[in-house]
């Protein structure tokens, strides 16, 4: 069984314990298979939401290649990574942003909290987010995209700079 199936099967069956008071879980699964579908099923929620959220430009770019555009008034244009951590890109800087919950929550989740704050409230985004500088000066052009640029970024890496610090995007495309 695939984990999209599981995850259909295990959210029909958590929708209908929450709904009753029951535990979701029979006898036969382990909770850490139910702890795993009941994550997938929230992902597939969270995805569905974004992706509905998103203009259409940013909903093609989202299909494409994982990752979004934001313009952000008198900021510029910012990119928004498939990535926990410091996903959220400045095309003209490289500079990098990361503002994150306390709560663990979908990726996707994540993904759209920050494009509303960006697009609605950038003052609130910019005042909580962390900011790391560019991580090799003078890389970023706004013409590449940001797999280009995050795969410009995996040469060899200069001395104390990380290979987890150098790639920000996951090898591979991105989950459908």
């Amino acid at each position: 069984m695939d984990v999209r199936s599981l995850a259909r099967m295990m959210g029909g069956r958590l929708r209908r314990a929450w709904q009753h008071g029951e535990s979701p879980a029979d006898e036969t699964e382990s909770p850490g298979l139910v702890l795993l579908a009941a994550r997938t099923a929230a992902e597939v929620r969270a995805r569905q939401l974004l992706r509905r959220m998103l203009s259409p430009a940013q909903r093609e770019d989202f299909e494409l290649h994982g990752y979004f555009a934001v313009q952000v008034a008198r900021r510029g244009t910012f990119w928004i990574l498939p990535s926990a951590f410091f996903n959220v890109l400045h095309a003209e800087t490289g500079n990098c942003y990361c503002a994150v919950p306390k709560a663990q929550v979908p990726l996707s989740d994540l993904m759209l909290a920050q494009k509303l704050l960006l697009e609605n409230d950038p003052g609130s985004f910019f005042a909580v987010a962390n900011r790391r500088a560019e991580l090799i000066p003078g890389l970023v052009d706004v013409r590449l995209r940001p797999d280009r640029v995050m795969r410009a970024r995996r040469s060899p890496p200069r001395s104390g700079i990380r290979w987890s610090e150098v790639s920000l995007m996951p090898p591979g495309n991105p989950l459908p």
